[in-house]
This record gives C-alpha cells, sequence and structure tokens, in this order.
C-alpha cells in the first residue's frame, strides 16, 4: 500500500499513542467511520483525536483510503488471533516504524529517514526545513501547497514520535515509537540518528522490509539493503550480521559479496504474512 503522493499535516498536533492503533482498528473492525456522529462517543475521545486517530491509521497502513483493513493489520491487532494487539513486542514497533515510512502517508517520515539521513546525521529542526523547502523548490513535493507553520508542526510531530523528551509529563512519554530509541537529542536543538544504542531488530523482521521492497523479485541489490540500513539506523557491520542471520536460518537466502558485486537472492517464494508468522511463531517456543 505505496502511497505516491506528499501529504503534511493531519495528525491534529496529536502524537500517536500506544492504545490508539488498536482502538482505531477494533472500531473500523466493529463497522463504524470515523465521520460518524457518534464516532467520539464510540472511541472515547474529542472530536480532534478522532480526525487524528484515523490519520495514524492510514500512515501507519492498518487501513487505505476506503478505510479498509489491510491483511497486515489483523495478523497484529486481531483480538481473537492478531499475533501483538497490545503492541507490548519491541519487535511490532519496528513494524510500525517501517510501514510508516514505506507506505509514504505521512511524507516527513520517509523523507527525513531514508533522503535527509542521506545527507547528514547531526542536524536541528532548521536543518530539516532547510531540506524540505529544497525539496520543495526542486518541485519534489508535487500536489502540495507549502506551508511553513504545517511544515515546523510536522518537525515537531517527528520528534516528538521518536526523541524521548526532557519532562516528567507523562503525556510526553506516549507516543507509540519512543522505546526504538532511533532518534536521540544532543543538546537542546541538536539531534543525531542514533546508532549505537537503539533497540535492536531481529532478522526476520528486516527480511519483511527486504520482501516489501523487493515487490517479490528473488534478487534485491544492495542499494537498496543501504536504504533499508538507513530506515533502521543499522550500520553496515550491523547489515551484515542481519545478512549472516538470515543465511543461517536456512530457507534459501543467499548473500553474494564477491567479485565487486553484493546481491541479495531468495530462492523460495513467501508472502508477507508468512515472514511475520515465524517470528511470532518463534516467540511460542
Amino acid at each position: 500500500m505505496l502511497i505516491n503522493k506528499y501529504t503534511f499535516s493531519g495528525h491534529e498536533t496529536f502524537a500517536c499513542k500506544s492504545l490508539w492503533l488498536k482502538k482505531g482498528y477494533d472500531f473500523v473492525k466493529d463497522g463504524h467511520s470515523f465521520n460518524d456522529e457518534d464516532a467520539v462517543v464510540a472511541l472515547g475521545v474529542g472530536k480532534n483525536m478522532v480526525s487524528s486517530i484515523r490519520y495514524w491509521l492510514r500512515a501507519f497502513g492498518l487501513i487505505n483510503q476506503d478505510n479498509e483493513i489491510s491483511p497486515w493489520a489483523d495478523f497484529i491487532f486481531d483480538t481473537e488471533t492478531g499475533c501483538d494487539p497490545f503492541v507490548e513486542d519491541t519487535q511490532t514497533l519496528w513494524l510500525l516504524h517501517w510501514n510508516l515510512i514505506y507506505t509514504n502517508y505521512a511524507t516527513i517520515y520517509r523523507q527525513i529517514f531514508l533522503n535527509f539521513h542521506k545527507e547528514r546525521k547531526e542536524f536541528s529542526k532548521a536543518n530539516i526545513f532547510a531540506f524540505l523547502k529544497r525539496k520543495n523548490l526542486d518541485k519534489a513535493f508535487s500536489g502540495i501547497v507549502w506551508n511553513d507553520n504545517t511544515i515546523n508542526k510536522d518537525i515537531a510531530m517527528l520528534l516528538r514520535m521518536y526523541v524521548s523528551p526532557n519532562t516528567n509529563i507523562y503525556e510526553d512519554y506516549s507516543a507509540i515509537l519512543l522505546d526504538l530509541n532511533l532518534i536521540k537529542r544532543i543538546e537542546k536543538d541538536l539531534y543525531e540518528f542514533n546508532y549505537p544504542t537503539k533497540a535492536k531488530i531481529n532478522p526476520l523482521i528486516f527480511f519483511y522490509a527486504i520482501h516489501k521492497i523487493s515487490g517479490g523479485s528473488q534478487v534485491v541489490e544492495f542499494d537498496k539493503m543501504l536504504e533499508l540500513a538507513l530506515v533502521f539506523c543499522l550500520s553496515q557491520g550491523e547489515l551484515y550480521d542481519i545478512f549472516s542471520q538470515l543465511t543461517a536460518i536456512n530457507f534459501n537466502i543467499t548473500f553474494d559479496n564477491s567479485a565487486g558485486e553484493q546481491l541479495f537472492a531468495v530462492k523460495q517464494d513467501f508472502n508477507e504474512l508468512e515472514i511475520l508468522n515465524m517470528y511470532y511463531k518463534s516467540k511460542e517456543r
């Protein structure tokens, strides 16, 4: 469910809280619409939060523009059969992080973790703004009306989603992706992509991301792997470690690092839910 248009704003300045995805998933699963007059009552939140929950469900790829639930969302969030409906596993957070970037509904996340990340590891809010402004001047964001205030709100939201706050206010610690520790504050307005102390990603979750970007192709070029490394804040050494672990699992995965050519090959067909099932089933052993 890759979205090829650009979207800024929509979150209503509310970071996605830990239980919002389950709450929103159940709401849609029960046949409700976010446009229903009783949506505020059914969800137990204010009107602006209703809009925000819908935004985050779309941004994380749980629903499409017609409010249809994705197979991935059922796999994780279904009350009876879901593997992690209340998002208690850090690897589910990695999946959410990946989907947030892959779906591209919330444009800023893909732009910053992939394109901006290629240019710098340390940054300020002003650096992000300047990067996005430059992209807009280069006509990279077709179909949007640029608004400085909107862009600054999106930048602030991205940092709220990933940076642990310097405050004891509980509300500031409720953003769903904080535990990944992917962005660290160095000084008051200086941040860095956090390679050393981020959460550890399971190789099978990384394999899921490989499958998504490959489009079913059996061979994935190394440049694509380097893009995934940016998304997950992995050093090249960590990337090679993941390759080694995946080849050791022994389901016809190979990594060719010879003769100046680096290719990742999968000689067995999988669908994305099979890959996720391998990970979640392994937890039951």
